[in-house]
C-alpha cells in the first residue's frame, strides 16, 4: 500500500519533535536505600521539570554517573544508609554537577559542615517539605547566583499555615501542633499533592517505604486527623468512598466585616 507523498516525514518530524522535548528535560540521578523515598524524590523532581533516574545503592549511583551525564544529583541518607565525607567527596566528583544532599541527621552542625565540605551544594532535613526540595531543585538548576548561596528555607506557607520540616510543626497565629517523625512522613507525602486523591497503597509506600502497612497507615491518619484538628475547615485529612484520602488544604475564610 502506498503511502501520501510526504507522509513518512511528517511522522519522523513528529518524533524527532517530541524527542527534542524529551532532551530538554534536566536530567537528574536520584540516590536513596529506601524504596518509598525514592519514589516521592523522583515524583518531586517531575514537579520541579526534571526527568528523573533512580537507583538504591551508592555503587550503582558511580556506575550511571559514568555512564551518562546528568544535571543534577539528590542524595538521600539515613541513619542505617550513611556515607563517610570521602564517599560523598568521590560521588560529587563523578558527578560532576551540582548535588543536593536530603540528610535525617542534618541537625547536627558537625554532620552538616562535613557534607558541606564533601562537596554538597546544599542539605536539607530528612523528611523533607517537598516545595523546599522542589525550590532546591530548580536553584541549582538555574546556576549559581547570589540567592543560591542561602540554603533554601524549611519553612512553607500554605493556606495561612506553615509547615516546618525541621521542627515537624504545624503552626498558624494561634495554635502550633507537633509532630512525630512518622506522622510528618504522611503529611509530607499528602503535602507533595494537596487536595488530591490517593489509596492507601499509593501513601504508605511512599511515606514509609516497604515495611509499611495499611494498617498502620489507617492508624496514623486517625492521629494525624486528631492533631490538624485546630486548623479544621482550612487543612484536614480526608476520606471518601470510592476516591481515596487527600490532604485539603484551602484559604481560611474571613469574617464578614
Amino acid at each position: 500500500m502506498l503511502e501520501p507523498a510526504g507522509g513518512n516525514a511528517i511522522g519522523k518530524s513528529k518524533t524527532q519533535s517530541r524527542s527534542r522535548q524529551r532532551a530538554k528535560l534536566p536530567r537528574i540521578l536520584v540516590v536513596d536505600a529506601n524504596a518509598g523515598y525514592r519514589s516521592v524524590i523522583s515524583h518531586v523532581v517531575e514537579l520541579a521539570g526534571g526527568e528523573s533516574e533512580s537507583v538504591a545503592e551508592f555503587d550503582a549511583a558511580k556506575r550511571q554517573l559514568e555512564r551518562r551525564r546528568f544535571d543534577l544529583v539528590i542524595f538521600g541518607m539515613s541513619a542505617d544508609s550513611r556515607l563517610k565525607p570521602k564517599q560523598l567527596g568521590d560521588l560529587r566528583a563523578a558527578a560532576r554537577c551540582p548535588f543536593i544532599l536530603l540528610d535525617e541527621s542534618s541537625s547536627d552542625a558537625g554532620d552538616t559542615l562535613e557534607t558541606f565540605e564533601a562537596g554538597a551544594s546544599q542539605v536539607l532535613p530528612k523528611p523533607f517539605v517537598p516545595d523546599a526540595l522542589i525550590g532546591a531543585i530548580k536553584s541549582q538548576l538555574r546556576g549559581p547566583d547570589l540567592a543560591s548561596v542561602v540554603s533554601i528555607a524549611t519553612k512553607i506557607e500554605l493556606g495561612g499555615l506553615i509547615f516546618d520540616a525541621k521542627q515537624r510543626s504545624v503552626h498558624n497565629g494561634e495554635a502550633t501542633v507537633s509532630l512525630t517523625k512518622r506522622e510528618w512522613q504522611l503529611l509530607s507525602f499528602f503535602l507533595t499533592n494537596p487536595n488530591q486523591f490517593f489509596s492507601a497503597e499509593d501513601v504508605a509506600l511512599p511515606a514509609w517505604g516497604p515495611e509499611a502497612s495499611i494498617e498502620q497507615f489507617r492508624t496514623y491518619v486517625t492521629r494525624l486527623r486528631h492533631k490538624l484538628l485546630p486548623f479544621r475547615g482550612v487543612c484536614e485529612v480526608v476520606n471518601e468512598k470510592g476516591k481515596g484520602y487527600r490532604l485539603v488544604v484551602q484559604q481560611p475564610t474571613l469574617p464578614v466585616s
